[in-house]
């Protein structure tokens, strides 16, 4: 029987795609769970449409996400933060502290686009990638400073 997937099936396919199927799988199932529809020619080209639609919407938001990183580029972020004796950190520079700054900045990102391997813990300058989905990635400088103590009155 051939089928049109409605989403992605493990070990199947990918939306929209069309594939000769058992008759007992599709019947038993792949229809009673909402993943396929019945490949007729009405169907194969409604879904084709359909794609065609998604694949421009995907398109022009490459395109948006492109222009934001290029934005994010030639971003530097830096942070005081406490130092204690031998250089080590009162806490810690993370994903979310990046996201809000970079936001403040009119960058719009979420913190689970930040990609970083642990927050940062150490003085110094990093470079952290930012992914913005779509295949678009974008690399920031993050700068972490010693907070400037403040002057004694």
């Amino acid at each position: 029987m051939k089928v049109i997937l409605k989403e992605d099936v493990a070990n199947l396919g990918h939306l929209g795609d069309v594939r000769e199927v058992a008759a007992g799988y599709a019947r038993n199932f792949l229809l009673p769970r909402g993943l396929v529809i019945r490949a007729t020619p009405r169907n194969v080209a409604e879904v084709a449409h359909h794609r065609r639609l998604i694949e421009a919407r995907i398109g022009q938001r490459k395109e948006e996400l492109a222009g934001l990183a290029e934005r994010l580029g030639g971003t530097e972020l830096t942070f005081p933060v406490k130092v204690g004796e031998h250089g080590r950190l009162f806490g810690s520079v993370t994903s979310k502290q990046i996201a809000e700054a970079l936001t403040e900045r009119g960058m719009p990102v979420d913190r689970r686009q930040v990609v970083m391997d642990g927050p940062l813990k150490a003085i110094g300058e990093e470079t952290v990638k930012v992914d913005l989905g779509h295949g678009v990635v974008a690399r920031i400088s993050v700068a972490v400073v010693p907070e400037e103590p403040a002057p004694e009155a």
